[in-house]
């Protein structure tokens, strides 16, 4: 009695653990949602202003990527819940068709031995003994009826408890199905929304490159927000050197680092470094328009520093991750537009600017050759702005790109 309270305890506690975790989890997207919706409304909002102060400017366009990136999230959550969904919902279905089969059984071997005991005991059990031509066969027919009669009432109480189940499973799939649809015309919606503003940067964008003026701005804006990526760097790095003072630290007390220990091992990533020379390229057609350094804008009368290189490439062209690592950030920088952040083996990172319908999420593992978006159309064509770090040091792309 004494275990069975044990147990019943233990099995509480653990389902209450699977709820409230389940429960945190769904919070937790629920509140990130909640907070790129009250940005795009911000934006929104700010485009209406922009729209009726600045006709046709580069801060409408600045605004309206900002806005695609933000609705490229919520579309790559909803899409990374509807493969859960999917998984549940598969899983559910086998199970379901695993409990028919297994009670189709169950309901045949009852039958069975309902037919058997009316044909060989249909008078009474006792007739069915003493008819028997011996006591020795009196004796096996006495066995043989108790234990077919306790088997069948288990497999009674199987068939019982399997067709509960099922009506549980059945119950459970129609709810997973329902949270599927739900979770379908809301990614369709944003779907829709994106489409919207894709249309009207397409527009504008037209408008804009008609002045020479502002595609030179735009370069100028690279200028001004080039630091912004070496911010974003050696803000990862800081957050990493953090995380492993805290589990040193915890270490030294004897205390448990489960929650400190970084989330991936990069350990067991290849070496980066012996992609030197013969790494490919992140697009798989195009030219360097800007190089590695310091480029000079004779028209601007300006000089930049670049941190990697800008490779100009068709419309639509496909962006990929160039070795294995884990997505440490996408985020929106004015000038690069979208960018995705790749931390790799050996404190390397890759950065991919000017990003769209971007295909993966903060904390995915990928491969080299995984798809993480198409190049976006700038005032300056089909760009792809690609960086490569050590640490804090910037590396030059060219050295490490195999040579067309």
């Amino acid at each position: 009695m004494v275990r069975y309270l044990i147990y019943t305890v233990f099995v509480f506690l653990f389902l209450f653990n699977v709820t409230f975790a389940q429960s945190s989890s769904i919070k937790q997207r629920n509140s990130e949602l909640a907070k790129i919706q009250n940005d795009i409304k911000k934006l929104e909002s700010n485009l209406s202003k922009e729209k009726e102060n600045e006709k046709e400017s580069i801060k409408l366009l600045d605004n309206i990527n900002h806005q695609l990136l933000l609705l490229n999230k919520i579309i790559q959550k909803y899409r990374r819940e509807e493969r859960q969904l999917d998984k549940k919902i598969n899983a559910l279905t086998k199970e379901i068709s695993s409990l028919k089969s297994e009670i189709k059984k169950l309901q045949d071997d009852y039958a069975r031995y309902v037919k058997w005991l009316y044909m060989n005991a249909h008078d009474s059990k006792l007739s069915f003994l003493i008819n028997s031509d011996s006591f020795n066969q009196a004796i096996v027919r006495y066995k043989y009826l108790n234990y077919i009669t306790d088997k069948n009432e288990e497999r009674l109480a199987e068939l019982v408890a399997n067709k509960k189940a099922l009506e549980e499973k059945t119950e459970a799939l129609k709810r997973e199905n329902e949270k599927r649809h739900k979770l379908l015309v809301e990614k369709r919606k944003e779907k829709n929304r994106l489409v919207k503003r894709e249309k009207e940067k397409e527009r504008l964008i037209a408008q804009l490159k008609k002045n020479q003026s502002n595609i030179e701005k735009e370069i100028d804006k690279k200028r001004k927000y080039e630091v912004e990526i070496k911010n974003r760097i050696a803000k990862l790095i800081e957050e990493e050197r953090q995380r492993k003072i805290k589990m040193h630290e915890k270490n030294f007390k004897g205390e448990s680092v489960s929650s400190t220990i970084p989330r991936f091992d990069y350990s067991n990533f290849e070496n980066f470094s012996d992609l030197k020379g013969s790494m490919s390229w992140p697009v798989a057609t195009g030219k360097v328009v800007r190089e590695f350094g310091e480029n000079k804008n004779i028209k601007l009368k300006t000089v930049t520093l670049n941190y990697g290189i800008d490779i100009q490439t068709k419309a639509q062209e496909k962006v990929h991750a160039v070795a294995q690592g884990v997505v440490s950030v996408i985020d929106w920088i004015p000038g690069f537009g979208s960018i995705i952040i790749i931390t790799h083996k050996g404190n390397y990172r890759t950065v991919y600017g000017h990003i769209v319908d971007i295909q993966v999420n903060e904390g995915d593992i990928v491969n080299a050759g995984t798809l993480l978006g198409v190049v976006n159309e700038s005032l300056e064509g089909n760009i792809v702005h690609f960086e490569i770090w050590n640490e804090r040091n910037y590396q030059n792309p060219e050295n490490w790109l195999v040579k067309k």
